[in-house]
């Protein structure tokens, strides 16, 4: 890449690809969309077409574009090893969309990948670069807490959003409450509080698919003796929730939206009747194009980041061991 400018090509044309890469670029001017790839070159064409995208075609069309400086692998867990792995070995930086691959061996070998090509791989965990997220990360290790007593986060979609044919309902490609919505969770608890360790965990299975869980509660364990439980739910009520909660010997917190901080995220904290911080989400600032925006400055500088390939291996590691411990198969 030049100094000035990241040129991406997208694997995969589905929603996600049109939202956290096509629609944020337009508005980060040192980014820009030249080539798209997928299993059939011509729904490649009409996505190319559809949004003026340059070049499109199969994946090893994207792969061979000397033009193109990083692969965007839009496409479900199951296969993000094997093309980020392929993106790799042809000399691209990678982002992956969450969660960083199926598994923790899968993620390790996109990890390993990147190291020996001498390229940087990322997961999309875009809520990260997101000033309230930074700002919600502050306050917690700030010690305005006190000791850390409970921790509780509720990442549960409406039970309306996720129905029959969708891909998150489906095995085979990496479907599953905690693969969708839990990797968050996991995230931001190790960005908090550390490495952690899987206590317990139970889950309610999709009936269709019974590999994959429909709602499961887990709960974590971290070296400091904080213990958090979690829900990731495909069953929430009309309204979901993205909440986080933390009682501490000082205060209480409690945020939400935190893993779409755009989406009207808050942030208060609570002594008593007294209230020590009452803040909002930037309104206009969207996670997708604070992501670009690092991007550019990472791959630019070498600056650090929170989207390393090597440090997501351990979330997807947990992930596993959450399912394990629910009596399934990691994915």
């Amino acid at each position: 890449m030049t100094a000035s400018q990241l040129r991406v090509g997208i694997f995969g044309t589905g929603g996600i690809a049109e939202r956290a890469m096509v629609e944020p670029s337009t508005l980060v001017e040192s980014v820009q969309v030249i080539a798209v790839g997928s299993r059939d070159p011509e729904r490649a064409r009409a996505f190319a077409d559809r949004f003026g995208i340059e070049a499109a075609g199969d994946y090893a069309s994207v792969m061979t574009n000397p033009d193109v400086d990083l692969v965007y692998v839009a496409l479900p867990p199951t296969v993000h090893a094997r093309w980020a792995v392929a993106a790799l070995d042809a000399g691209k930086h990678v982002l992956c969309e969450k969660p960083l691959a199926a598994n923790g061996t899968d993620a390790r070998a996109i990890a390993d990948a990147a190291r020996a090509n001498r390229r940087s791989a990322f997961v999309g965990f875009h809520y990260r670069l997101h000033s309230f997220t930074q700002r919600l990360l502050e306050v917690i290790r700030s010690g305005v807490l006190g000791d850390i007593e409970d921790v509780e986060i509720d990442f549960s979609i409406p039970h309306f959003v996720v129905g029959p044919g969708n891909i998150r309902l489906n095995g085979d490609l990496g479907g599953g409450a905690v693969m969708d919505v839990g990797c968050y969770a996991i995230d931001l608890l190790r960005a908090a509080f550390g490495e952690a360790a899987v206590l317990s965990s139970s889950a309610e299975l999709y009936d269709d698919d019974p590999r994959v869980d429909l709602h499961t509660d887990f709960v974590l364990s971290f070296d400091d003796g904080i213990t958090a439980r979690v829900r990731a739910s495909f069953l929430g009520d009309d309204e979901g929730q993205m909440s986080l909660h933390i009682v501490g010997s000082s205060a209480t917190l409690h945020a939400t939206s935190v893993i779409v901080p755009q989406w009207g995220a808050t942030l208060r904290v609570t002594a008593g009747e007294d209230v020590l911080i009452d803040e909002k989400a930037v309104d206009g600032e969207s996670s997708y194009v604070a992501q670009l925006q690092h991007l550019v400055e990472v791959l630019g500088s070498g600056a650090a980041t929170p989207l390393r390939a090597q440090d997501a291996v351990a979330t997807m590691e947990l992930v596993d061991d959450v399912y394990r411990a629910a009596g399934l198969q990691p994915r």
